[in-house]
């Protein structure tokens, strides 16, 4: 059985599209200083240096935007994805293994769900005919919940379990 082919979005025009309905939510401070000390660190060596300029480059412009047709996620580089090719939503969680693994990733992985407003993980989408699932770091995001929210308007999907009615 064949792969259905996935809808391909011109990031570019989602982006765009985002930035006029003002559905567009950019990566955390927090986030933001962190990925331009590691490039910092890596512009120290200068066989570094690229990767160095490319992090603190992606660091300023890192953002999610959303758009009829889809959605874009632009870090190192845009990432679109169609509405209809999504089949199902999930949030993820930290773990060791994601934050550099042993004693100090799992000290990192503790410490950042501790202090992270909003989302505390990646927000994974499956995909029609595919295995694995997408993901976006929806804990780096700035108001990721507000986000999470339009993208369940947007799909009819659900990301957040049912609020249950006060009894």
């Amino acid at each position: 059985m064949a792969k259905r082919e996935l809808t391909k979005l011109d990031g570019k025009a989602v982006m765009e599209e985002a930035e006029r309905d003002q559905q567009v939510y950019k990566l955390k401070a927090s986030w933001r200083r962190f990925q331009i000390f590691a490039g910092i660190l890596m512009c120290l060596l200068v066989i570094g240096l690229p990767f160095g300029i490319w992090f603190i480059v992606a660091a300023n412009r890192s953002q999610v935007g959303i758009g009829k047709e889809g959605f874009a996620f632009r870090m190192f580089r845009t990432r679109t994805w169609a509405w209809r090719d999504i089949e199902s939503f999930s949030v993820g969680t930290l773990n060791a293994s994601g934050m550099g693994g042993g004693l100090v990733g799992l000290a990192l992985a503790s410490s950042v769900t501790a202090r992270t407003e909003g989302l505390r993980g990646p927000l994974l989408m499956k995909l029609v005919d595919r295995k694995w699932p997408a993901q976006v770091p929806a804990h780096q995001i700035e108001r990721s919940v507000a986000m999470a929210r339009e993208m369940e308007r947007r799909t009819g999907l659900t990301i957040f379990p049912p609020e249950t009615a006060a009894k």
